[in-house]
């Protein structure tokens, strides 16, 4: 079956090709056995255990090991996609798990032990019986959004702080901008601004759909600052680069003052979403 998966930035699609790729265990390249086709396509693990060992576990292990929301990026959760009640956890870190069939009937969650999940298709639909990769997080890597050109939600975050044009352009929710401190600690926070000089972030974050935050930086001595926490934990504090008329975000070592706001224009940029 072809499978239908949102894009999302730091999230790779490859569709009906071959996985071959260096580092996949054996079990997913070359043709399926009967234990891996057995997992895709009923949710029971007890083939592939008899098959290559390990130990059958709560498909829970999944969201443990990678976070909610890196397993949320690899689903299509607006069409209610869960994972099958059990995994198969292999000593050396692999772990299946099946993608429940709501819309697709033959698709596998793998997390290797690098950290990187992949949603799978075991090939059934297609009658080759040959896994491929359909989708893959890889939560170390910085986010698609911050590497090259900013786009114009990027842009707008950074510098009036409204994350609602990021979230038009990539998905995800809006949340208090709390979250952050919550998420890495207020000291790994306070590490990134210079709370000397009363610095702190703009009242809300985009929690992006693999899992990153972003947050502007309130323009008390900057104008164009945001952290960035990745989906793995790290906390970035990046520049999106207006000020120096390139706009494409770099990560900030020192911070350089280039004349910010006033409290209540930071203010006035909130209430009316300019």
């Amino acid at each position: 079956m072809t499978t239908k998966i949102l894009v999302y930035a730091s999230t790779c699609i490859l569709l009906a090709t071959p996985s071959l790729a260096a580092g996949l265990p054996a079990p997913v390249t070359g043709e399926a056995s009967a234990g891996l086709i057995q997992l895709a396509t009923t949710g029971n693990p007890e083939g592939l255990h008899k098959e290559i060992g390990g130990k059958i576990t709560s498909s829970e292990v999944v969201a443990t090991t990678v976070g909610h929301a890196t397993l949320d990026g690899l689903l299509d959760t607006a069409n209610k996609e869960h994972l099958a009640p059990m995994a198969l956890v292999m000593p050396s870190g692999e772990i299946y798990a099946m993608v429940a069939p709501t819309i697709t009937k033959d698709n596998f969650v793998l997390v290797t032990p690098d950290g990187i999940a992949r949603r799978m298709d075991v090939g059934a639909s297609e009658g080759t019986n040959r896994p491929f990769e359909v989708a893959m997080i890889d939560p170390s890597r910085l986010p698609t959004t911050v590497t090259g050109v900013a786009s114009e939600g990027l842009i707008r975050l950074a510098t009036t702080g409204n994350p609602e044009g990021l979230q038009s352009e990539i998905g995800g929710r809006i949340e208090d901008s709390g979250i952050i401190a919550q998420t890495v600690g207020k000291g790994t926070l306070d590490g990134l601004l210079e709370t000397g000089q009363d610095e702190h972030l703009a009242p809300k974050a985009l929690v992006a759909p693999t899992g990153e935050l972003y947050a502007m930086v309130a323009p008390t001595i900057t104008k164009d600052n945001f952290v960035l926490v990745t989906a793995d934990g790290r906390a970035l504090r990046m520049d999106v680069g207006a000020s120096e008329g390139t706009h494409r975000p770099y990560r900030v070592t020192k911070v350089v003052g280039d004349g910010g706001t006033p409290w209540y224009v930071e203010f006035w940029h909130w209430l009316t979403r300019a």
